[in-house]
């Protein structure tokens, strides 16, 4: 019987989640969109033909603008290819002709419902950021369950530190507002707030807005 019921939720749960399928085209040399956020479950279409064949990287060889497949993923396509996302992460391809040129494009896979990088730990509750998306500044707001030594990091996508807001704040239990100002002439996209305490960290996506 527990099985059954088991069955049934996995079902209702598969059937109230909409897949959303989405389309990666090729505008000249580069990849339109270059970034894009999908949920697992979610279908993906990547444009690809003899000119520009689709290499599945990993994030040392996409930095680098080479072109070697990594291990496990789809390797070289010379046609359009679909697949569905099925792991959360971060999915790197190239252009094998035009890598060089920085033709490369990314997918960040999240979790169905919340994101995997909007997963909170037991030390921070109410995390919040105002406004988001935001234009020169952010606010960000949390409550601490004990008395930390704080860290608050704006990341980009691929996980390089933009900017150090704060460091070692050391703060009480409670509830705390801060305010900080963007840094001049950062581009819009999709960016993660991040704040730490020890080996703790809680980080929520910021999107900034042009």
């Amino acid at each position: 019987m527990k099985k059954i019921y088991l069955i049934l939720f996995s079902c209702i749960a598969f059937l109230g989640t909409k897949a959303t399928t989405y389309t990666v085209n090729i505008s000249g040399f580069n990849y339109t969109p270059a970034t894009l956020t999908v949920q697992v479950g979610d279908m993906v279409v990547i444009a690809a033909s003899s000119s520009h064949p689709l290499n599945q990287v990993d994030l040392a060889n996409w930095n680098a603008g080479t072109t070697n497949t990594v291990s496990g993923g789809w390797g070289s396509k010379t046609s359009t290819y679909t697949f569905t996302a099925t792991t959360v992460g971060t999915i790197y391809y190239v252009c094998q002709a035009h890598a060089s040129f920085g033709m490369k494009g990314q997918i960040i896979v999240n979790s169905t419902g919340i994101g995997i990088n909007e997963a909170s730990t037991n030390f921070l509750n109410n995390y919040n950021l105002f406004p988001n998306p935001a234009t020169d500044h952010v606010k960000v707001s949390f409550a601490l369950n004990e008395t930390s030594n704080v860290n608050i990091k704006l990341f980009n996508v691929i996980g390089q530190e933009v900017k150090t807001f704060a460091s070692d704040l050391n703060l009480n239990s409670g509830n705390h507002n801060y305010s900080f100002d963007l840094p001049v002439g950062i581009p819009a996209g999709a960016y993660f707030v991040e704040v730490s305490a020890a080996d703790r960290r809680t980080t929520k996506k910021l999107l900034v807005a042009k």
